[in-house]
């Protein structure tokens, strides 16, 4: 059984299977390619441009366009992340995250949020609009994700794997967030909240549903690798920090 801190290091590679997406473990990394793009993690090798090498060759094969290194606390060599940058990779949009783990319930939401599971693909897509403003998707990259999703609901919906969850604060949709089912845990992914209507307690809605759903499977235990804005609203909901994590970035 992997430690909390492996968990929290090295989340992707404990998500149960997902459909649509493709791991593959080599021993010294483990690397996960999606619809959108390819992740590298739990890395552990000892010829860095070969690694990228094979990475680019695998993603290329796969006709996506872009790879990210997760370089946990534990990565080698100790100077990847140098290495990363000699083979013209770049720091990510996003450079660190706080892998983070909670086995307490959260507090609960403020009675105004409310959170609904979404279940259907026309909710999806219009919940899922409220991660796309918060990240500053454009116009075109919101169609083609738009494309992709549509494809690929049905199927990440039935494996029950992937739940998807949206904020309401007067009716109109506010937040998104994310949870994937892990052996013994749950994953917490993609949680966002408009400008305009943070400082309400709607991130703490959205942990606290998912939170709700890991208890009600029999797992009540939470793992996520957090960005800055999040991680200090984690910390003040139970959450343990483990380490950091650099994210690197090659686009083919």
């Amino acid at each position: 059984m992997p430690t909390l801190a492996e968990l929290a290091e090295d989340t992707i590679v404990y998500l149960l299977p997902r459909p649509t997406f493709e791991q593959v473990d080599r021993g010294d990394l483990v690397y996960d390619a999606g619809l959108n793009q390819a992740t590298v993690h739990r890395i552990r090798v000892g010829d860095v441009r070969e690694a990228v090498a094979w990475a680019r060759t695998e993603t290329a094969r796969r006709g996506l366009e872009r790879i990210e290194w997760w370089a946990g606390w534990s990565a080698t060599p100790a100077d990847l992340g140098e290495q990363l940058r000699g083979c013209d990779l770049a720091p990510g949009e996003v450079s660190a995250l706080t892998g983070m783990t909670c086995s307490q319930a959260p507090p609960a939401a403020p009675a105004e949020v409310a959170v609904e599971r979404v279940t259907t693909v026309e909710d999806y897509l219009e919940a899922i609009q409220v991660d796309w403003e918060v990240w500053e998707l454009s116009p075109g990259e919101r169609e083609r994700r738009r494309a992709v999703e549509v494809r690929r609901f049905a199927e990440i919906e039935a494996s029950g794997v992937v739940h998807h969850f949206s904020a309401l604060l007067d009716g109109r949709r506010i937040g998104f967030g994310r949870a994937i089912d892990m052996d013994g845990a749950v994953a917490l992914m993609g949680g966002a909240v408009l400008p305009e209507a943070r400082g309400r307690g709607v991130y703490r809605a959205l942990v606290r549903a998912r939170w709700d759903h890991s208890a009600a499977r029999g797992t009540p235990f939470l793992v996520v690798q957090a960005g800055d804005l999040s991680a200090p609203i984690l910390e003040s909901l139970g959450f343990e920090r483990h380490g950091e994590v650099r994210l690197y970035v090659d686009r083919l």
